[in-house]
């Protein structure tokens, strides 16, 4: 019995003792150093213009695609130093965003770009200023650039990642994405002739080459943009939708060049900086009336004006299908 009374003293001693350090520790939850970062992107991918009713757009895959963007396959985060604006992490992630595994808290410029563009392409993207889109040029002496396909791009400054911020809970980065071009149409009525058009093609001046993306300032580098017309017998018209980096101080001449069935060719030119530069033409339309005839008969009526055609059939572009 002795024996007895001494194990169970001895026992009561244990539970007491255990329940001191236990009233003493507090549970502490673990942090990794870095937060979890989660990036989210909205794409703005249906753009808000609207286009006239002649204009086709059912009958023209690439020209609805203008207007209604297929969505990016890939996109890439880039994470800039707010100071030096050198890139400090680059992750890849999905059309919608993902997470971003690499990235010490701090805070930081953030740029979102598209990633398998067709002919837009992209440059410098170790420097946030220097970063720009641009495409491939067909000709130098009066240059003439090959037309840019969408890129979605987004931007935020100042993106403060916080050191442990506390539960299991990510980060949340969300930017808005929408295209670094400008979508412009134009339609050109009044047509005479247009039963002997066997195809016409558009070419705008005065264009910017390029775009950088952090500002959203075009180079004073004005170029040609080449680009696809339709020809509408039945409402005597001529239209076509094409996307630009953007159009630069400086008269915009839209050129027509029209081809007969008997292989001649006729230029015409028409000022439009007016309407480029209306602030009340929100849908970006160019409209022109009247002063087109197209002969039925051969020979070449260009003005002397060489509109740099001949180089358009040259450029082949290779796309590596996986």
């Amino acid at each position: 019995m002795q024996f007895e009374r001494v194990h169970r003293g001895n026992v009561t001693a244990v539970l007491l003792a255990l329940a001191v350090f236990a009233a003493s520790c507090k549970r502490v939850p673990l942090h990794d150093a870095s937060a979890q970062v989660y990036l989210e992107i909205a794409q703005a991918l249906d753009q808000p213009m609207v286009v006239p009713d002649t204009i086709d757009l059912a009958s023209n895959p690439a020209y609805y695609e203008k207007y209604h963007i297929p969505e990016p396959a890939k996109m890439v985060a880039c994470f800039y130093d707010p100071t030096t604006h050198a890139l400090v992490d680059k992750e890849y992630v999905g059309p919608y965003g993902g997470h971003i595994n690499e990235l010490s808290p701090g805070t930081y410029d953030l740029m979102v770009y598209q990633l398998g563009t067709l002919s837009t392409q992209t440059e410098n993207d170790d420097a946030r200023n220097a970063m720009r889109a641009f495409t491939s040029i067909i000709t130098k002496a009066d240059p003439v650039i090959t037309e840019p396909d969408h890129i979605m791009t987004g931007k935020l400054a100042s993106v403060t990642i916080p050191r442990n911020p506390g539960g299991d809970e990510s980060v949340l980065i969300h930017v808005d994405a929408q295209t670094a071009l400008e979508t412009w149409a134009f339609i050109a009525k009044g047509v005479t002739g247009i039963e002997n058009v066997k195809d016409v093609r558009a070419m705008i001046s005065h264009q910017a080459n390029s775009k950088f993306l952090w500002s959203g300032q075009n180079p004073n580098a004005p170029v040609y943009l080449p680009s696809t017309a339709v020809s509408d017998p039945a409402h005597k018209c001529f239209y076509g939708v094409y996307n630009t980096f953007g159009n630069l101080s400086g008269q915009v001449v839209l050129h027509l060049i029209v081809t007969n069935h008997a292989g001649a060719q006729q230029l015409f030119g028409f000022d439009v900086t007016d309407q480029i530069t209306d602030p009340l033409n929100v849908n970006k339309i160019i409209r022109v009336e009247g002063g087109i005839d197209i002969s039925s008969s051969g020979g070449t009526d260009v003005g002397g004006y060489d509109p740099y055609v001949h180089d358009w059939d040259e450029e082949i572009i290779i796309i590596p299908i996986n």
